[in-house]
């Protein structure tokens, strides 16, 4: 019965993130695709359809000239417009159609299928002439059609496009911005998310010394307290949290193994017990658990490591350890890393026996790219906060301006560092781990991930690959530049062909998560 409980309530916490996670990829989503919809309808153009998901409809609804659909991949989207690909005609000349007329004799529909039963009120004729670009001269042989005629098909039908309302005859300001617009929502959205954060949570309090907050389990946890207003740190003043020499931050960033802190609690000045660091050695990749006798890992770093919680380190590239005061050096020189063909060797004591494992350790060039520190100390404490109007927006642009470049330190490493290549990308199963994470630390921390999460697709969007957005903007340029517009079945067998690229890259990233997931 025990057992059958566990597997009951860890399927419904997977149930419930695959719900989380689903409805944070159709934010993102939806909101890119509500943008290229925004300005395409701005600009005149005609949107058939605006997609959440990929394949089979699920669900669609039919609102003014646009459908309205979910599909049943949820991943990706798309708004399709007409004139944004090379459009074959639907009618040739000697073609016999069915045409309705509306109550001013104009051609209102156009079946194309003779046998289609909805509309016996068609009038069968043969093609012999038509213009259903030109909007002011639409006619077939002759009979004016309007200009919101429908292409009757078997299973739908679709509102004909006069060059006025079609993607490609548009201006290039208004196709630059109806493609632009997707990843500019993106940034939108991510910045609004930081912004209501900023202003309903309030801003860090940098020239303050009073403790916000202390995390539950860390080593700060049961010693300090909310409220408590920070005099010292290991016998050294401190003016502020962060920002000076004398700062919080600053004296916390001292590679020690015990920290001593001196504190004004409701008036009356305490000297604290001692508190032991949590170890972060990120190029070695572990934590130590400071509560242990020796050396003892907390939590592995890397994904696939060998390295289990509770293994005692006895050596790294045989230097041996007996105390953190001797690793911390040690890991601070570390600076280069390792690769496969000279890798980290690690030796461990776990039940009793001694283990070798080895590793790629992560440089310093490539951890800084990744927004990490080789070495650090935490001990679960947080800065008081403020509530500031215009601080709220500095915060908010600082917090986007740090998504946006960790994604371009990211990108450049996969070009310059050995250590770091595609198999190290994350696809969807990635995505959903991350947003497990996420909303298993709260709230908060969920709409963090969904703002970065925003900023890294209108960014990965905007790279000049065919196909992406990014691409798209590039023939626009060479348009721009040359004067002319680009071939446009050329351009289009490039965006198709980078298209299937990139879904092959999804699979095998894809198959990367699977492996990782599974610690393989």
């Amino acid at each position: 019965m025990f057992i059958t409980l566990s597997f009951l309530a860890s399927a419904f916490d997977v149930f419930i993130n695959i719900i989380i996670f689903l409805l944070v990829l159709s934010l993102v989503i939806c909101i890119h695709e509500l943008g290229h919809l925004f300005f395409a309808k701005r600009a005149g153009i005609l949107c058939h359809e605006y997609s959440f998901g990929m394949g089979p409809k699920l669900w669609s609804t039919k609102k003014g000239e646009t459908t309205y659909s979910i599909r049943a991949i949820p991943f990706g989207g798309y708004v399709s417009m007409a004139g944004e690909e090379l459009d074959a005609e639907v009618l040739k000349v000697g073609q016999k159609i069915g045409i309705v007329l509306d109550d001013n004799q104009n051609v209102s529909k156009i079946v194309l299928n003779l046998d289609d039963k909805r509309y016996p009120e068609a009038i069968e004729t043969l093609v012999e002439t038509f213009d259903l670009k030109d909007r002011d001269h639409l006619n077939i042989n002759g009979l004016k059609v309007n200009e919101k005629a429908m292409y009757v098909y078997e299973k739908n039908e679709m509102q004909i496009a006069p060059s006025n309302r079609r993607f490609n005859d548009k201006s290039k300001m208004d196709r630059l911005l109806t493609t632009f617009g997707g990843p500019l929502m993106n940034f939108v959205l991510a910045f609004v998310i930081y912004l209501t954060i900023a202003l309903f949570m309030g801003v860090p309090d940098m020239d303050s010394t009073e403790l916000g907050g202390v995390t539950d389990h860390m080593p700060a946890d049961g010693i300090l307290l909310e409220g408590d207003d920070i005099q010292s740190i290991n016998g050294v003043e401190v003016d502020s949290w962060q920002g000076t020499s004398n700062s919080i931050v600053s004296q916390l960033n001292q590679p020690v193994t015990e920290y001593h802190f001196v504190v004004n609690r409701d008036g009356e000045t305490i000297n604290l017990d001692p508190i032991k660091p949590m170890h972060y050695f990120y190029n070695l990749g572990f934590t130590l658990d400071p509560n242990r006798e020796g050396i003892v890992v907390d939590q592995p770093i890397y994904v696939n490591s060998d390295i289990l919680p509770g293994d005692k380190i006895i050596s790294i590239d045989g230097t041996t350890f007996s105390s953190v005061n001797e690793l911390i050096p040690f890991a601070l020189s570390y600076t280069e890393g390792t690769s496969e063909e000279n890798p980290t060797e690690i030796v461990l004591e776990r039940d009793g026996s001694e283990l070798t494992f080895t590793y790629v350790a992560y440089s310093e060039e490539v951890l800084s790219g990744l927004g990490y520190e080789i070495y650090f100390t935490k001990i679960g404490i947080e800065s008081s906060s403020k509530i500031s109007f215009f601080g709220s927006f500095s915060n908010a642009g600082q917090s986007f301006v740090g998504a946006a470049t960790s994604i371009f330190s990211t990108l450049r490493l996969l070009f310059s560092s050995d250590q770091v290549g595609v198999r190290d990308l994350s696809g969807f199963v990635g995505i959903f781990s991350m947003v497990r994470q996420a909303s298993a630390l709260g709230l908060i921390y969920l709409f963090q991930f969904i703002a970065l999460l925003s900023v890294n697709l209108g960014i990965l969007n905007l790279l000049p690959i065919p196909a992406l957005d990014g691409g798209r903007i590039v023939f626009l340029g060479y348009e721009a530049i040359t004067k002319k517009k680009p071939n446009q079945k050329i351009e289009n067998i490039l965006h198709t062909a980078v298209f299937f690229l990139l879904i092959g890259l999804m699979l095998y990233v894809t198959y990367n998560d699977i492996l990782r997931l599974f610690g393989l």
